[in-house]
């Protein structure tokens, strides 16, 4: 008897550490950051790591999300016309439309007690600037430039372990992001074109340049018909400055995602509507590549976004389910003059082996 009371002890005290940990992530920064605040997806597709699936074995996961960036925003609200016009004045590149669509391949193996996921995105991004860049004394004023870059991503190594309960519903998370992705790309529209020492900004890169490492931690459960989950990661570059062509160094912010969600299970097992909240802060980015504001000095980069993603998830037979979720932004807060999306779109399929 008494030794049941010390695991029951036991088991309380990890959970409650485990919550807390949730419960603290979104504070442990303090300050804002990364070059693009909205420029990645902050939803949580990974079922098998959120405890609500057990399924042991193989699985595969390809997904498709699209971010447009099409809105200017300075801090917390919208920059009038004559704002952006000072802006111009005293030299800032005006961003005028990111679009950003991600196919990630997700292989994942998943025991009684932990997994590992490997995601190997796929990024397509087009982008357009109004620039005051100057090359050679030239000054090209507000000329259109533009990049459309496609390549294979920051590929991710993602574990979980799950042991620490009888019934796997709380865990912990660590995993590192690879610098696989394409840096130093230039633009490829417009006045700055093939010109030497010209390069678009480092947050606009397919990839950082950094190896991250990622830790974070999860708990989930059921209320009648109803499931639910907390999760939360830090990702942190560990690497030293990526020096790209022209001796620019760069860093990317920390990044600190929480991620909470229901489920329900009153239409059976064929069809589950979601609702998650995700919430995203990121530090500044580092580094002589990264674009400071003209007025503050401070990095433009990093913010504070929250967004409430309705979805669904149905089973189609076969092991194999398909799901969608629209992200819509309700906070945005970013560093300086940022592009921010009206939505993000998400669309998936999973397969059990």
């Amino acid at each position: 008897m008494t030794a049941a009371l010390n695991n029951s002890s036991n088991n309380k005290s990890i959970r409650a550490v485990l919550v807390t940990a949730l419960a603290l992530t979104p504070f442990f920064a303090l300050s804002n950051a990364s070059a693009c605040a909205s420029c990645g997806c902050t939803l949580s597709t990974d079922w098998g790591s959120q405890g609500i699936s057990t399924k042991e074995g193989w699985s595969y996961d390809l997904s498709d999300s699209y971010i447009n960036q099409n809105t200017l925003i300075y801090g917390n609200s919208k920059p009038s016309a004559a704002f952006v016009q000072s802006l111009y004045a005293n030299g800032t590149e005006i961003e005028t439309s990111t679009v950003t669509q991600t196919v990630t391949n997700a292989f994942n193996y998943n025991s009684d007690t932990w997994g590992v996921s490997i995601q190997i995105p796929f990024l397509m991004r087009t982008h357009g600037t109004n620039g005051t860049t100057t090359n050679g004394g030239a000054d090209y004023g507000a000329n259109f430039q533009t990049s459309d870059r496609a390549g294979l991503g920051d590929i991710r190594v993602v574990g979980h372990y799950s042991g620490f309960f009888d019934d796997k519903t709380s865990g912990l998370i660590l995993g590192v992001k690879l610098a696989t992705g394409e840096t130093g790309a230039d633009f490829t529209g417009g006045a700055a074109a093939g010109q030497a020492g010209v390069s678009l900004d480092p947050g606009l890169q397919i990839g950082t340049g950094s190896t991250d490492v990622i830790l974070g931690a999860y708990t989930s459960g059921a209320i009648r018909t109803y499931g639910w989950f907390v999760q939360g990661t830090v990702q942190h570059a560990v690497s030293p400055l990526a020096t790209e062509a022209g001796g620019v160094t760069y860093r990317p912010g920390d990044a600190y995602l929480v991620n909470t969600g229901i489920r329900y299970a009153g239409f059976g097992a064929s069809v589950s509507p979601m609702l998650q909240l995700n919430f995203i802060h990121r530090e500044y980015d580092q580094g002589t590549g990264v674009p400071t504001d003209v007025f503050t000095g401070n990095p433009i980069s990093g913010g504070n976004l929250a967004y409430l993603s309705p979805g669904v998830s149905v089973r189609v037979g076969g092991g194999m389910s398909v799901y969608g979720f629209v992200q819509i932004p309700i906070y945005e807060n970013v560093g300086s003059l940022q592009l921010v999306p009206s939505y993000i779109a998400n669309i998936g399929v999973h397969q059990n082996f």
